[in-house]
């Protein structure tokens, strides 16, 4: 039986505290799976009740569902290693030490500020990314950025011939059969996220700037995406379902593990970690800026799907990033309880 009352009272608390609109959330323990729906889809321009069916926009949750399994399906074709440099796919790419394990573990040291970025058309916003420095940074911090899977999106597509979002569809949602995942949802299907800057509520639009310009070049964000949809693709990365994602169980077992160097921020690649509290075996994590969040145990076989719409009406909600650690951390010592 599912057991994760602490757990499951806080994120059901996030509703009737106002922090999120509404809550679309799961337990996954070996064969159980436990859903609950609670609260509204908006609360303007009226209110309206959520769905158990409502699409989220995934916001991040597309650098791991979408691009690092596209990664993973070309490494197992022998397609691409992860120490291949940057600059093979990418010439105007000018520091010959990027690799793409790099990008993936968000450890290349690329930043830099790039002017007017939110007005530039989708060429010069490629073209300034691809001509950002690699600071002293490089291998010795992780700074998590959606340029590293810009980049990445870019490289498949030398390979491919063909947009990142159009390949993570073909290689990844479309053989996983994930019928209700998508780069182009229904938006009365879907929960609104944010009010812009011209008071139009974003719905059915993807959130983040950089991918509303860069379209289908985008790597880092877009994808769309319902509980159930995401209940499939977590029972795949548990080793509980071989019909589902289209790569072999010995390289999703493999993301359960360090990928960066010593004394970096530990992650896999592409996930985020997190450590059992009792054995520090670690559990790949991740975030969406849109309030979405997946954290996931193959050893216990557990898992927890958060969805909300944190950002609705306004995106100014810093209280839900502190509720989301409590969320997290009240789930790992539960997870250990009841195992």
């Amino acid at each position: 039986m599912i057991e994760f009352f602490k757990t499951q009272h806080l994120v059901e608390s996030m509703v009737s505290e106002r922090i999120v609109p509404g809550v679309n959330y799961a337990f996954i323990k070996k064969e159980q799976v436990f859903t609950s729906t609670v609260g509204f889809a908006s609360l303007i321009p009226k209110v309206e009740q959520l769905s158990p069916f409502a699409l989220y926009d995934l916001a991040s949750l597309t650098k791991v569902l979408g691009t690092t399994n596209v990664f993973l399906k070309l490494k197992e074709k022998g397609k691409l290693n992860f120490t291949d440099p940057l600059k093979d796919f990418i010439p105007e790419f000018k520091d010959e030490r990027i690799r793409l394990s790099d990008l993936l573990t968000h450890t290349s040291g690329i930043r830099g500020w790039i002017p007017n970025r939110d007005e530039l058309a989708a060429p010069d916003l490629l073209k300034a990314i691809i001509g950002l420095p690699v600071t002293d940074e490089f291998k010795t911090k992780m700074r998590y950025a959606d340029t590293n899977f810009i980049l990445l999106g870019l490289v498949f597509e030398k390979i491919y011939g063909l947009p990142v979002q159009d390949i993570i569809m073909q290689e990844i949602i479309l053989p996983a059969k994930l019928k209700e995942t998508t780069f182009h949802p229904k938006a009365i299907e879907c929960v609104p996220t944010a009010l812009t800057e011209n008071g139009k509520m974003l719905r059915g639009i993807v959130h983040d700037p950089k991918a509303r310009v860069l379209g289908k070049d985008c790597g880092s964000a877009g994808l769309f995406a319902n509980l159930e949809d995401l209940i499939k693709i977590t029972q795949a990365y548990l080793g509980l379902r071989n019909d589902v994602l289209p790569l072999q169980q010995d390289t999703l077992a493999n993301l359960f593990q360090v990928e960066t160097p010593k004394k970096v921020h530990p992650r896999s690649w592409g996930w985020d970690l997190r450590f059992d509290p009792v054995d520090q075996h670690p559990l790949i994590y991740h975030t969406g800026f849109t309030g979405t969040f997946m954290l996931i145990d193959r050893l216990n076989q557990t898992a927890m799907i958060v969805l909300t719409n944190r950002i609705h009406p306004s995106g100014h909600n810093h209280i839900f990033l502190a509720m989301r650690e409590k969320i997290v951390d009240t789930f790992l010592k539960e997870n250990v309880c009841k195992n």
